[in-house]
């Protein structure tokens, strides 16, 4: 659940907000800026398949990547949880071809695709226990290495019997892709101050809410918005992109000249996640949260800013030669 007492805050100082160039802190100006985000969930196929050991343990196996979005913790719980198993009885192998093809990490895709797979891998490894335990599968409850059925309660060993079982999963866009449009969406709030001598534009803090299907990994997820807020300051501020206009090269080709924003440029940046279960998403009614943490962020910033100055930024980044005009 979203934290109401930063959210509140932030809400009740935007409410205060006055007209451009009101709100003054010595020589700099102080504005107030949201905006919203929307962003395509995405299915793409993916194959994975898990082991459930004779020793009571669990390997994962699929070829997708983990880029540092967290693929291995994601997939571990997946299985985990689906499995009745601590994390650590859990392997996750990853990144050879040789293994069932996954989706790929990009375009966030990659946890909702592949996590699907695992998820459907365990469903068929559940429903293997269920035809040896001769019961339904909603009556099979997997937790601690047991299985509990009614009032059995059996170690998961025990009902191997010295062999592994297999779950394939694979999932595929289907009808939803052609029935419902689907999207994960947010909201930004910045707050800004503008010197009104130079024109240098520092933002003060940054809240941001997201609506991502289930979230798998609340840890992960979060620094997933936390990097793509940092991306979106770097986008309203610093980063800008120069080529030479007699023959097309790239001028600032290196990060001397290519500004990205560092520590002195990031503030106290919140993030808060809303838990939304959408079964049109996927069976695991998981969604994509890489890049929705950038949609609208820089357009926050640039909203602050008009609020701070009257200025209006309409070409990214907003330097200070482009705001010093505006203050005039």
């Amino acid at each position: 659940m979203p934290n109401p007492g930063k959210t509140t805050a932030f809400l009740h100082l935007n409410a205060k907000r006055q007209s451009p160039g009101e709100v003054r802190e010595g020589e700099w100006l102080i504005g107030l800026g949201m905006a919203s985000a929307a962003r395509v969930n995405m299915l793409i196929e993916s194959k994975a398949s898990v082991t459930l050991t004779k020793q009571g343990r669990a390997t994962i196996e699929t070829d997708m990547t983990d880029i540092g979005t967290g693929t291995y913790a994601i997939l571990g719980q997946v299985a985990a949880e689906m499995l009745g198993l601590p994390v650590t009885d859990v392997e996750t192998r990853l990144g050879d071809t040789n293994l069932p093809p996954a989706s790929g990490s990009g375009g966030s895709f990659g946890a909702a695709s592949n996590g699907t797979a695992v998820f459907l891998a365990c469903e068929e490894i559940r429903q293997q226990l269920c035809t040896k335990l001769d019961c339904n599968p909603e009556d099979l409850t997997l937790k601690d290495r047991h299985a509990v059925v009614g009032n059995r309660r059996i170690p998961v060993v025990d009902i191997l019997n010295g062999e592994d079982i297999r779950g394939e999963g694979h999932v595929e866009p289907g009808e939803a892709e052609d029935k419902v449009r689907q999207a994960t969406y947010g909201s930004y709030f910045a707050e800004v101050a503008v010197n009104s001598v130079t024109g240098e534009v520092r933002v003060r803090r940054m809240l941001g809410v997201f609506a991502a299907g289930r979230i798998l990994n609340a840890k992960t997820a979060r620094s997933q918005c936390l990097g793509g807020m940092t991306f979106g300051i770097g986008m309203a501020l610093t980063e800008e992109l120069l080529h030479d206009p007699r023959d097309g090269h790239i001028v600032n080709r290196d990060f001397a000249e290519y500004h990205l924003p560092v520590n002195a440029d990031v503030p106290q940046i919140e993030v808060e996640l809303l838990e939304e279960r959408d079964a049109w998403a996927n069976p695991l009614q998981a969604k994509g949260i890489g890049e929705l943490g950038i949609c609208g962020a820089a357009a926050a910033i640039l909203n602050a800013i008009y609020n701070a100055t009257g200025v209006r930024i309409r070409d990214l980044p907003a330097t200070v030669d482009k705001v010093l005009p505006g203050l005039a």
